[in-house]
């Protein structure tokens, strides 16, 4: 299934005010589930780096007392490090900066990963390497700069 396909759904469910979508292909199956209506679906632009991997920024965010909260765009499982014998990507009171990689979720066998949203340090990583995670659930609070 190509990127724009995917693209042009999160669009209809955004302009349409659709909950949930299913939609099939010779190449595959996808569904989008928004959270609930209030929350809107930020656009996920997906391009493929040279490992094969899909790349997702523009992750879910919302802001929290504590900080800003980096939610799972897809159920999958979550990836703290590129693989197991490598470093996390970050640890708490990691500086981190808009659009870098703090973490990865798999997702129907793809590597998508989990772009920071602010520039901050992050106060909580809320997932431990392997866990399952579903659609909108947070997974990294981020202390924004001042």
């Amino acid at each position: 299934m190509d990127i724009n396909t995917i693209k042009e759904l999160i669009e209809l469910i955004e302009q349409k005010d659709i909950v949930e979508i299913e939609y099939s292909t010779a190449d595959g199956k996808i569904r989008i589930v928004r959270a609930s209506r209030e929350t809107p679906l930020r656009s996920l632009a997906a391009q493929a780096d040279h490992a094969g991997r899909a790349e997702t920024a523009g992750t879910e965010i919302k802001e929290e007392e504590q900080g800003i909260s980096v939610n799972s765009p897809f159920v999958g499982t979550f990836y703290c490090a590129p693989s197991p014998s490598e470093k996390p990507f970050v640890e708490i009171g990691t500086k981190v900066k808009k659009g870098q990689t703090i973490g990865i979720v798999e997702a129907m066998k793809l590597m998508n990963a989990i772009e920071a949203d602010a520039d901050g340090s992050i106060r909580q990583v809320l997932k431990k390497d392997g866990d399952p995670v579903e659609f909108g659930e947070p997974l990294f609070i981020i202390a924004p700069e001042s």
